[in-house]
């Protein structure tokens, strides 16, 4: 569990590492002062990862926890020219590993979303081979980005090779993976990560500078943990 507060502005906490431009800021947070504030970008990874035993204890199950709260208006896809239309895929949460399917290197993005031109956008889990065809399922209700403070929780589990994912507390079933022991295809959940992600990359450019980002109150373990109140002097 991090709450950021103990982090200085600037840093990322203990245990962590950094990739692109994310690092611990004060006045925008859900519970406390702090927060862990994702900078603009056009496209591309910031996120910090957590160290490798830590992942390695968390073994073939886990749930994670993660506030998020994302700056409006929000840019859009910038369309490509020659092109009438474009999305963004933006993962959240995502852990390496290797496929218990067909052996081979895979990235499970257990938290994230597509959006659209207008500005609406689904949750989805997928998982992202290297030499394969990427698979997942995507909410069927769209959604759009606001100033709140919201709540995303996941579950993971090996042995049954299932994904569950929790928006404010309630589970979004239609992105729901439930395949069986020992049934690999279509879900690849492992008996291990190798590494655990959070933070924001979007792989297709937005327009202007690009999303701005607070990620606040993130745990990860062997229970769920559920909801953090927030705090007065943290709802801005």
């Amino acid at each position: 569990m991090d709450d950021f507060e103990s982090t200085a502005v600037g840093q990322i906490p203990k245990g962590f590492t950094k990739t692109g431009a994310i690092s611990v800021a004060e006045g925008v947070a859900h519970s406390g002062h702090h927060a862990l504030k994702v900078e603009p970008a056009v496209k591309g990874g910031r996120y910090i990862s957590l160290a490798p035993d830590k992942v390695a204890a968390l073994g073939g199950e886990h749930w994670g926890r993660m506030y998020i709260k994302v700056q409006t208006p929000t840019p859009l896809p910038l369309i490509p020219e020659g092109k009438k239309s474009a999305s963004i895929h933006t993962t959240l949460v995502a852990g390496k590993t290797t496929s218990p399917l067909a052996n081979d290197p895979i990235e499970v993005r257990l938290a994230g979303f597509s959006l659209n031109g207008n500005g609406d956008f689904r949750y989805m889990y997928n998982v992202q081979p290297k030499q394969r065809k990427e698979f997942g399922v995507s909410s069927k209700t769209m959604h759009k980005f606001n100033d709140e403070w919201t709540l995303l929780e996941w579950h993971a589990d090996y042995a049954t090779q299932s994904y569950q994912f929790f928006l404010n507390g309630k589970e979004v079933t239609d992105i729901a993976v439930h395949k069986g022991a020992g049934k690999f295809e279509g879900a690849e959940l492992p008996s291990e990560f190798k590494t655990l992600s959070i933070g924001w990359t979007n792989y297709q450019p937005a327009t202007g500078e690009g999303f701005t980002v607070w990620i606040d109150d993130i745990a990860v373990g062997k229970k769920r943990l559920g909801p953090i109140a927030a705090t007065t002097a943290s709802r801005k």
